[in-house]
C-alpha cells in the first residue's frame, strides 16, 4: 500500500481505530494501577466490602472504562475535524475524565455500593488523564512524523489563486506537519486564469465554477477555499457544490498573523463571525516579562562567567582587536543603542563591507553570506553556535533588550523599512526569537517580518518560555546559521 496517500476513509479509519485503543487500554490500565497504588495488592484481589467480595477494582476498571469511552465520544474526541489541532483536545480529555469518574459514582450509589475507596477514586481521577492524555499524545507525535517522512499526506485541491493561495501553498511547503498537499489549484475568473497555467508551482486545472467537475475526475481528499478570492455568492455556491462529498472542506480565514487561541467563531443574529481576542499588554504582563528577562539574564550570565573567559581568551589568540564588539542597533519604537557582541569578524570588518556587498545571499535590506572571508576562524565556531550573540545578557540586564522578540536591525537595515516593517519594532528586540527558532539566517527577510508579527500579535509569557525552549535546540543542533 502506498503510504504517501492513504485513501481519505482508510486514514480516518485507522485514526479512530488506534484512538479507540488506545484510550481504552489506558483507561483500564490507570485504574487497575490506581487499584495496586491503593492497597498493595493486584486490583483483581481487592474487593470494594466485605458483603460485596465478587465486586473487585479489576471489575471496577473495566466499568470504568466503559463509562470514560462514552465520555471521550461526547466530548467529540474521534470526530478528526475537532482533533489533532490545538492544546484544547486535552481540556476535554480532563472534562472526560472527570465525568467518566462522577458517572461511575452515581452508577454505585444507584446499586447501593457505597464503600469504594475514595482514594482508589482519585489515583483513577489523575493517572487516567495522565495516561490517556498521553497516548493521544503520542498518537499525534507519530503523525506528524509519518507527515514529515511524506506518509498519510491528503492530496489539497486549491480553490482560488490570488497572492493568498500563493501564500498558503508556500506554508504548506514549508510545515508538512499539517498533512495538507496541494496538488491543484482551480482559478476564481477568467482573468485570473488567464495570468497563470499555476499557482506556485501547482498546476491550475480550469475555474471554481468547475469544481464539481474537477472533483470527480480527480482523487481529492481535502479542499481549501481562499474565500479572499470570491464573491459571497460565487463563495456560496463553491460551498454549495461540495455538500455531499467526501472531502474535507477548509476555508482560509486570511489571518496568518493571529494564533487559532485568539480566533472564536460564533453566531450573532444568525451570522457567522470571527471575533479575534485582544492581545494583552497589561502592565503586570510586561512587569513579568521584564522580571524574567532580569532573573533569567543574570542567572545566566553568572553560571556561564567561564564559558565567557574561555571564549574572550580563544579570540585575543585568534586575532588582533577588542573582545567585545558594539554594534550599532535600533531597538524599541526606532531608538537606536550599542549592542554587545563576541567579536567574530576581523577588526577591520566595516571597512571591507564595500567588497563583499555584491555577493550578498540575503533578501531585502539584510546583508548575509555564507563564506563571509572577514570571519574569522573562532568566529566560524561562535556564529554557528550563537556563542558570539552571548554578551548581548548585558542589553537584556539594562532594558535594551528582551531574552525573545524580533531580531534587532542595523540603521542601514531601517532606512529601506515600510510602515509594516516598523511594526515590528513595537517591542524591545529579542536575543532570540522565531527567527532564530526558524531557521535562523536561511530565513528571508519578508518572512522574518512575518514571524516577528506574528510574535508580537500572539504575545504570552508562555509564548516566551516556549521559543526559548526552542532556541537550546537550535543551538545545540545548530542549522542554517554562519
Amino acid at each position: 500500500m502506498d503510504l504517501r496517500f492513504v485513501d481519505r476513509s482508510r486514514k480516518r479509519a485507522l485514526l479512530r481505530t488506534a484512538l479507540l485503543l488506545s484510550d481504552a487500554t489506558l483507561f483500564f490500565a490507570a485504574a487497575v494501577l490506581a487499584a495496586m497504588v491503593q492497597f498493595g495488592v493486584p486490583a483483581g484481589h481487592a474487593s470494594i466490602a466485605d458483603f460485596a467480595r465478587n465486586v473487585t477494582y479489576i471489575r471496577l476498571a473495566a466499568l470504568v472504562t466503559i463509562v470514560g469511552l462514552s465520555c471521550i465520544w461526547l466530548e467529540h474526541l474521534y470526530d478528526l475535524d475537532r482533533i489533532f489541532w490545538g492544546s484544547g483536545e486535552y481540556t476535554r480529555v480532563a472534562k472526560a475524565v472527570a465525568v467518566a469518574v462522577g458517572g461511575l459514582v452515581l452508577l454505585l450509589f444507584a446499586f447501593k455500593l457505597p464503600e469504594v475507596s475514595r482514594g482508589w477514586l482519585l489515583l483513577t481521577l489523575v493517572f487516567a488523564f495522565v495516561l490517556v492524555g498521553s497516548g493521544r499524545a503520542a498518537i499525534r507525535w507519530s503523525m506528524l512524523r509519518l507527515r514529515r517522512q511524506e506518509r498519510f499526506l491528503s492530496k489539497t485541491l486549491v480553490v482560488g489563486a490570488n497572492a493568498e493561495a500563493v501564500r498558503i501553498i508556500t506554508s504548506f511547503r514549508k510545515n508538512p506537519s499539517s498533512g495538507l498537499v496541494p496538488v491543484a489549484c482551480l482559478a476564481a475568473s477568467a482573468e485570473e486564469r488567464s495570468r497563470l497555467d499555476e499557482c506556485e508551482g501547482v498546476p491550475c486545472l480550469g475555474y471554481a465554477r468547475e469544481i464539481a467537475r474537477v472533483l470527480d475526475e480527480g482523487s481529492f481528499d481535502t479542499v481549501l477555499i481562499v474565500p479572499s478570492a470570491f464573491g459571497h455568492e460565487a463563495l456560496a455556491g463553491i460551498i454549495n457544490d461540495l455538500r455531499g462529498r467526501k472531502v474535507d472542506t477548509q476555508l482560509s480565514s486570511g489571518l496568518f498573523e493571529v494564533l487559532t487561541r485568539r480566533v472564536l467563531v460564533r453566531e450573532l443574529s444568525g451570522v457567522p463571525v470571527i471575533t479575534i481576542k485582544v492581545v494583552s499588554f497589561a502592565l503586570w504582563q510586561r512587569a513579568l516579562k521584564r522580571s524574567l528577562d532580569l532573573v533569567v539574564g543574570a542567572g545566566v550570565a553568572l553560571v556561564g562567567m567561564p564559558l565567557w573567559l574561555l571564549i574572550a581568551l580563544a579570540i585575543r589568540l585568534d586575532s588582533k582587536g577588542p573582545v567585545l564588539y558594539t554594534q550599532a542597533r535600533i531597538g524599541r519604537d526606532g531608538r537606536p543603542f550599542g549592542m554587545y557582541k563576541f567579536r567574530s569578524m576581523c577588526d577591520d570588518a566595516e571597512t571591507r563591507l564595500a567588497d563583499v556587498i555584491d555577493r550578498n545571499e540575503a533578501t531585502g535590506p539584510l546583508f548575509k553570506m555564507r563564506a563571509d572571508p572577514r570571519v574569522t576562524r573562532v568566529g566560524r565556531y561562535l556564529r554557528r553556535y550563537s556563542l558570539d550573540e552571548i554578551p548581548q545578557l548585558i542589553n537584556v540586564i539594562r532594558g535594551e533588550m528582551s531574552l525573545v522578540g524580533p531580531r534587532p536591525p542595523l540603521v542601514s537595515e531601517t532606512a529601506r523599512y515600510t510602515a509594516r516593517d516598523w511594526r515590528r519594532m513595537e517591542v524591545l528586540p529579542g536575543m532570540t526569537g522565531l527567527w532564530q527558532v526558524s531557521g535562523r539566517s536561511a530565513v528571508a527577510f519578508d518572512e522574518m517580518i512575518h514571524l516577528d508579527l506574528f510574535y508580537i500579535e500572539n504575545w504570552s509569557v508562555g509564548f516566551d518560555l516556549s521559543v526559548m525552549a526552542r532556541t537550546i535546540h537550535e543551538v545545540l543542533w545548530p542549522q542554517g546559521a554562519y
